[in-house]
């Protein structure tokens, strides 16, 4: 049986078109909104780990930072090679984002997170900030999209929920939250599910 663990398992939801739930065929209204943001970097590298297609790294790109978008999708990366011979600043690896290293890539400024964390294996998730911790510069940021976050007790998808509580035990001691933004210009079906938290390196 295929598990999101394997680059299969996306393949097939490509082939089935069922990348709705985190493919919308442009870039994030809540992204657009946060480059207007006062906290959002004006310069930095920027790695999208789980990126798909690669319209929210593509946007980074084209807002002047150097972008890293990786994805072990032959589809997303096939869209992602497509989008960098266009965009001279989007950079693409064909990798499992948990084989990232910084002995393979330098770390990066800013790591951007929308509906990758709710995509893993959620076994995996102290793992995932793991990889945002060695590759995360000491002072840099992670703009984190959190998406679906439930307050209720209902544990609708997609296709992995989480919740403020969950986010802020698993984050104690690794990241300390620096900003929660209340995005205004959600999708219709992700309005009040998600936020924008920025996150630094736990002050230890």
């Amino acid at each position: 049986m295929l598990t999101q663990n394997l680059p299969e398992y996306w393949e097939d939801l490509y082939k089935a078109k069922k990348d709705a739930w985190w493919d919308t065929g442009k870039t994030s209204p809540i992204l657009e909104e946060f480059f207007k943001h006062p906290s959002c970097p004006k310069t930095g590298r920027v790695l999208v780990p789980g990126a798909g297609r690669g319209y929210d790294a593509a946007a980074w790109a084209a807002r002047g930072h150097e972008t890293l978008a990786v994805d072990f999708s032959g589809t997303a990366y096939t869209a992602l090679t497509a989008l960098s011979e266009k965009q001279r600043k989007l950079s693409v690896l064909n990798i499992d984002l948990f084989e990232l290293s910084p002995k393979s890539t330098e770390p990066f400024d800013i790591i951007y997170e929308y509906c990758c964390f709710n995509s893993i294996h959620p076994g995996r998730r102290d793992e995932y900030f793991e990889v945002w911790d060695k590759m995360l510069t000491p002072n840099g940021i992670v703009v984190a999209a959190f998406y679906p976050i439930i307050r209720s007790t209902s544990l609708e998808g997609p296709p992995h929920p989480t919740s403020e509580g969950e986010l802020m035990a698993r984050l104690d001691g690794v990241f300390d939250m620096a900003e929660k933004i209340i995005p205004k210009k959600s999708l219709k079906d992700r309005a009040g599910k998600e936020e924008i938290w920025i996150l630094k390196k736990a002050q230890h």
